[in-house]
């Protein structure tokens, strides 16, 4: 997906809000946010948005000289979807179609971002997930693909939404029995999850799961979102789901993903053809081609 223009005044106030949680001082906001708009003005502004974003955090990093702004924040969410999983565990196993629960449920998680609002409201989330509409609906091709597939790739986006991500896992597990790998960020990037908030949430819990790891931007060695090692990964697992905006954002061009989230942005919302606020099962490309899928191996 190609950032919009409304992406770039978004990053300003992004800035903004990670360096007030990083405790960064009015001087140290102006300094950031002075630097933050020559960055931008030089960038090239036709890359996705995570692209143009990345650089963007790693320079608030960088100035406030804290290393995780939100971290506070993330364990914050993780602790508190921790104590909301046994009761919707118990969702899960009650109802007549446990995997669309489980959906459902992890879409909710969606709302938990940091990067999209200055604020939500995870409880009204949930309420209106049991009953509302997706506007964009493929549940009937991703359960398709759970039940031919061997194994599962998942893009995690949030700290906290990785809680209800581990529920999906744990469902699809317990009636599929797909080897899963999840992808988290090389290390902090607005409140995204990484290996760390991953193993907070439990998902280390869960019987040969793999976690592998993107790049946040820092250059640290990860593979990014465009390297051969993450087509590899797509194209070795029979079934990918790829949770929150962020990765919509960088993998929107790959056919055959299974995108789950909520709409927050009018970007990503007038791309996907829905409206802002509205929940989201979107298989790109209406089918498997040689971009996902393949050995069913996971490797």
């Amino acid at each position: 997906m190609e950032s919009a223009l409304d992406c770039v005044a978004c990053f300003q106030s992004q800035v903004l809000r990670a360096a007030r949680a990083a405790g960064a001082t009015r001087e140290v906001q102006e300094q950031l946010l002075r630097r933050i708009m020559r960055e931008l003005a030089e960038a090239d502004w036709r890359g996705t948005p995570i692209d143009l974003g990345m650089p963007v955090h790693r320079t608030v990093r960088e100035v406030t000289g804290v290393d995780d702004p939100f971290a506070a924040d993330k364990r914050q969410a993780t602790v508190a979807a921790l104590e909301l999983l046994p009761a919707l565990r118990a969702r899960v196993r009650e109802a007549d179609d446990p995997l669309l629960m489980a959906v459902r449920l992890s879409v909710a998680g969606n709302i938990i971002d940091l990067g999209a609002l200055d604020s939500f409201d995870l409880d009204a989330t949930l309420r209106r997930v049991l009953t509302a509409e997706f506007a964009a609906d493929d549940y009937a091709a991703l359960r398709g693909a759970l039940e031919g597939g061997q194994s599962l790739l998942l893009f995690a986006d949030n700290a906290g939404e990785i809680v209800f991500d581990r529920l999906l896992l744990e469902t699809i597990a317990t009636h599929w029995g797909l080897r899963a790998s999840v992808v988290v960020k090389s290390g902090p990037f607005i409140n995204d999850a990484t290996v760390a908030d991953a193993r907070q949430a439990g998902l280390d819990e869960i019987d040969g799961l793999q976690l592998r790891q993107v790049s946040n931007g820092d250059n640290d060695g990860a593979p990014t979102y465009h390297s051969e090692e993450v087509a590899h990964w797509l194209r070795s697992h029979d079934v990918v789901i790829s949770k929150g905006q962020a990765n919509y954002e960088a993998l929107s061009d790959r056919p055959g993903v299974f995108f789950l989230l909520m709409a927050k942005c009018p970007c990503i919302a007038s791309a996907l053809g829905v409206g802002v606020g509205d929940f989201v099962l979107r298989r790109a490309g209406g089918g498997r081609t040689d971009g996902v899928g393949g050995t069913g191996r996971g490797d």
